[in-house]
């Protein structure tokens, strides 16, 4: 009877993970969180889930480009409601930026994450823009490594150029929520078929807001996550 309960009991891969990677936690900044307490819900959960880590990653892009003491500023209120709450989450800030031309004037000081300077990058969402892929290689002469968000979610995306752009060395986040089927099925598909290859570099929950946090949960348990949770680069971020 022991045997069979230990074996029907959901995993959670929150605490192989460590480090969360992509999500709009600082509140006011973007089209995240609104509000110290519902960013405040979102670290709970993840600190519950097993993470030590969450890199908080704002929209930077021409439509929604916040300054950097309104980020800092995000960032410390809630770094004072973990140590206020006792809650062992540590909290740093990158960014999530989208590739446009603005982009170019900004590149001496992006916000990265991790020893090897990685930083998030978004494509468009119908159509890639011209060049991205010898923008990519501007970052790493920049000294950047580029990892691509979401690829999972562009509707151009297919297996067939998912496939040249792994060969091509291109760094991949995919996002828990297209494993729970929150942006629809051709997401999740794509997300399945990226990890089934062990294609992906990080896995990121692109969390917006605390209402998400049931189909993190419900991500957190996929079967796919699990068989390739050893290859990711998550834990190397801690």
């Amino acid at each position: 009877m022991g045997w069979f309960f230990r074996k029907s009991m959901p995993i959670n891969l929150g605490a192989e993970l460590v480090v969360e990677v992509h999500n709009h936690v600082l509140p006011g900044v973007d089209d995240g969180a609104r509000t110290v307490e519902e960013a405040m819900q979102m670290l709970l959960f993840w600190a519950e889930m097993g993470y030590q880590k969450v890199i908080a990653t704002p929209h930077q892009n021409t439509s929604m480009w916040a300054s950097a003491e309104v980020i800092e500023n995000a960032a410390q209120r809630l770094q004072a409601q973990l140590l206020e709450q006792e809650i062992p989450l540590h909290l740093t800030v990158a960014a999530e930026y989208l590739l446009e031309p603005e982009l170019q004037m900004h590149l001496a000081a992006l916000r990265t994450f991790g020893p090897k300077r990685y930083v998030l990058i978004e494509l468009g969402w119908w159509a890639p823009p011209l060049g991205w892929e010898r923008f990519f290689f501007t970052l790493h002469a920049a000294g950047y490594t580029p990892v691509l968000a979401h690829p999972e979610r562009y509707e151009y995306t297919n297996e067939k150029n998912l496939k040249e752009w792994y060969e091509k060395g291109v760094l991949m986040q995919v996002n828990l929520l297209s494993l729970a089927n929150q942006y629809g099925r051709k997401a999740q598909h794509k997300a399945e078929y990226l990890l089934e290859k062990g294609w992906v570099a990080f896995v990121g929950s692109d969390l917006h807001h605390a209402t998400g946090v049931a189909a993190v949960r419900q991500a957190l348990q996929h079967k796919l996550l699990r068989k390739r949770i050893g290859q990711l680069l998550n834990p190397t971020l801690l």
